[in-house]
């Protein structure tokens, strides 16, 4: 007897509507969507907090390194004036303060700034190193060197210029007891010291003329003499020499001359420091530091200018002048009174 098969269930293959699928399928552009509108929002809201903060940071006002706020000063007015290396120094006045605006170098609790006016008279450029010659004495102290200064390290001829120097001090000082010491103690230059207060005698540090009227015949060459005529006008008497101050105790002695050649040919005893020379206290014989003779003398010339400058003990009231006989031994001496 044949068997019955039972009937086999069908698989259920129940159709996803259409409408389903395709919602389905776009889901991820309506994520895309949702993403753009969001960076676009972002970009939008960054774009106005942008513009805000561009707008307030240009009615902000920045101040980089702010100019420090001026301490008090103390001011003690001075008006003296001496001779230095050449130069006249005025010293206007003495300041003092914890600090200057202008000037951020100082070691010590305050600083004293000399206010001074300097003119170079003179027709050489000369050089001033401040720091070596300028110092600062106040009492009880051992002399104060510059930690800065606002003044120039040559001054030109036939100018003048205003500056300040400044000191490093440990505290307060009477400014009125103070005094400004010019000169080199490591060259051992002759010292210049101006006061604040108190007796002070700047002429003795001045420049000082003797006039004279020496008339020299001076006979070169030895083997064919010609006549050559010196007139001494005057003798000057300084403390410096071309922006050189002397050594302590010295005194330069510059000879200032006019010569004559009454003869018909050239005459060329040669610079000054060939045969003339100075004689101090019935001393040696010294060799001039500087001659602006000429080596020669045209013929027939006539008041051609010149100096012999040397360098002496201090307060001479007298020299000996020697003119060397060249190529031999010997010389003329001539006393000069000063």
């Amino acid at each position: 007897m044949a068997k019955k098969i039972s009937p086999t269930l069908p698989i259920d293959k129940t159709p996803v509507p259409v409408l389903t699928s395709i919602q389905e399928s776009r889901h991820p552009h309506r994520q895309w969507i949702l993403f753009s509108s969001l960076l676009v929002l972002g970009i939008i809201i960054l774009v106005i907090v942008n513009n805000g903060a561009l707008g307030l940071l240009k009615n902000m006002k920045f101040t980089v390194n702010p100019a420090p706020t001026q301490a008090p000063i103390d001011t003690f007015n001075v008006e003296r004036a001496a001779r230095y290396a050449g130069l006249n120094y005025t010293v206007i006045n003495a300041q003092y303060a914890t600090s200057f605006a202008d000037d951020g170098i100082h070691t010590g609790a305050a600083i004293v700034r000399l206010n001074v006016r300097v003119e170079n008279k003179s027709t050489d450029q000369i050089s001033i190193i401040y720091y070596d010659i300028a110092r600062l004495l106040a009492p009880n102290l051992s002399p104060i060197a510059p930690t800065n200064v606002h003044l120039s390290v040559g001054p030109q001829p036939g100018t003048s210029e205003t500056g300040w120097i400044d000191f490093s001090v440990p505290g307060a000082l009477q400014l009125n007891t103070l005094q400004l010491q010019l000169g080199s103690t490591t060259l051992g230059e002759s010292l210049v010291t101006i006061p604040f207060t108190g007796a002070f005698n700047p002429g003795r540090y001045n420049d000082r003329t003797s006039p004279q009227s020496l008339d020299i015949n001076y006979y070169f060459p030895y083997y064919n003499p010609q006549l050559l005529i010196y007139h001494l006008a005057r003798v000057d008497i300084r403390y410096a020499y071309r922006g050189v101050q002397a050594k302590a105790g010295q005194q330069y002695y510059v000879l200032n001359f006019r010569v004559d050649n009454p003869t018909g040919a050239k005459i060329s005893p040669g610079f000054g420091y060939d045969y003339i020379r100075l004689i101090y206290n019935d001393g040696p014989t010294h060799p001039p530091v500087d001659s602006t003779l000429p080596y020669g003398f045209n013929a027939g010339a006539k008041g051609v200018g010149g100096r012999v400058a040397f360098i002496g003990p201090a307060g001479q009231n007298a020299v000996t002048l020697d003119f060397l006989a060249q190529y031999g031994s010997g010389g003329t001496k001539y006393q000069v009174s000063l």
